[in-house]
């Protein structure tokens, strides 16, 4: 039993025989193909580290789930945003929040990540604070601004439509502002988590080479939401337990706005509260709302499965294949290999948004080749001046992150 407890994964990686080539410098004189690329800057994904062992009493991947979702609980770290309420141009709202002061004008050309977060979830998310403390700190120092979606966040809502899965119009506008408020040429990676991945991926594929984005990182995605929800639905835990417990989430995020949303004539707001299910939510309210005609027509469109292969920016996906949300069968291996913009990491462990290591206070394995990635990728596309900007080889990478977790 000690054994099993134990166990550790080997990273795996899928790509295309032929990946991208990848800048070593503005100049772009230089370039190694994407996965020589990651080998070199992001040893725990490719080469002799990269290894995840799962904390041991969080053995499967219902405990990691379920330690993930009481995470923000334990969580000691603290990060303070500035908030900026943003109108969309049919009326409706989101917010940002933005790791530092927005009081300069413009903001500079600091490298910034934008965060997606996933169902129902917000800024206040440990997997997004984890990731944005880290590489806003020394030595990193870079930005961070979170898109906390349509009623979610504390974010209230100015007409009646919340978010969903095959809505990218907020994205784009949210870009474009963002880019507004930097100075041209700041370079930009966008990382998002869950359904906020589904959506990242989804909105890449769209954009194809007008995406803004020097690079991109797809965490926990459930690429196929048909059969993600399929498989939530004939699971006996799943059923009982994440079904329920997550729709439960989106009926209070429609109870807070019940107002507004009760002026969408082609929803019944008793219909929505008494939904006991996903499915059931989203055939009263989000397919509704969103002007699909069956639910199954708006999980088909929703998918970024069938997004992934138009992607046309460097894209890291990270996956667990015990994740029981976002299912391993969900995967869309054909279309990730044939794209050479495009490379899938998988752990046999790590359930969703886990991948918690250690006995004594527990800390995400993740964090680590995230913060790799992004240094890489940021380091790349940095135009600032020398005296802005530090050049970290992975060992410093991972040693800032160590002494971060300590």
């Amino acid at each position: 039993m000690l054994s099993y407890l134990q166990r550790s994964t080997t990273v795996k990686f899928s790509h295309n025989s032929d990946p991208v080539k990848i800048p070593l410098n503005t100049s772009e004189k230089t370039s190694l193909p994407l996965d020589e690329f990651i080998a070199q800057t992001c040893p725990s994904l490719i080469g002799p580290q990269a290894t995840y062992t799962p904390t041991p009493y969080l053995f499967n991947g219902h405990l990691q789930t379920g330690y993930s979702a009481n995470y923000n609980k334990l969580d000691p770290h603290t990060l303070f945003y500035e908030r900026e309420l943003l109108k969309m141009p049919d009326g409706g709202q989101v917010s940002l929040d933005w790791t530092l002061p927005l009081d300069k004008r413009p903001l500079g050309d600091t490298p910034t990540l934008v965060c997606l977060h996933g169902l129902t979830g917000g800024s206040h998310e440990s997997y997004i604070r984890g990731v944005l403390e880290l590489i806003t700190s020394p030595p990193f120092n870079y930005r961070g601004v979170v898109l906390n979606a349509r009623g979610c966040g504390n974010t209230e809502i100015t007409t009646p439509r919340l978010f969903n899965a095959a809505y990218t119009d907020d994205i784009r506008e949210v870009v474009k502002h963002i880019q507004s408020k930097l100075a041209p040429g700041t370079p930009l990676i966008a990382i998002g988590f869950s359904l906020g991945a589904n959506i990242l991926v989804k909105y890449l594929g769209e954009e194809g080479e007008k995406a803004p984005f020097k690079a991109a990182l797809s965490i926990g995605n459930p690429f196929d939401l048909l059969n993600a929800n399929m498989a939530m639905i004939r699971g006996p835990f799943t059923s009982r337990v994440y079904d329920p417990h997550m729709a439960a989430n989106l009926r209070g995020i429609f109870a807070k706005h019940i107002e507004i949303m009760s002026q969408n004539k082609d929803i019944d707001p008793e219909k929505v509260i008494n939904s006991v299910t996903i499915r059931e939510f989203d055939e009263t309210c989000t397919r509704r709302v969103a002007g699909y005609s069956t639910v199954l027509n708006y999980y088909r469109d929703g998918s970024s499965c069938r997004f992934v292969e138009h992607v046309r920016i460097p894209l890291l996906c990270i996956n667990a294949m015990d994740d029981p949300v976002a299912v391993s069968e969900c995967i869309p291996y054909d279309e990730i290999t044939i794209n050479p913009y495009v490379v899938l990491a998988t752990t046999d462990y790590g359930g969703h948004l886990g991948w918690f290591e250690y006995s004594w206070k527990p800390t995400r394995w993740i964090n680590k080749p995230i913060a790799e990635f992004i240094v890489a990728m940021f380091q790349v596309h940095d135009i600032r001046t020398p005296e802005f900007k530090k050049t970290l080889d992975p060992k410093a990478v991972d040693a800032a992150v160590d002494n971060f977790n300590s």
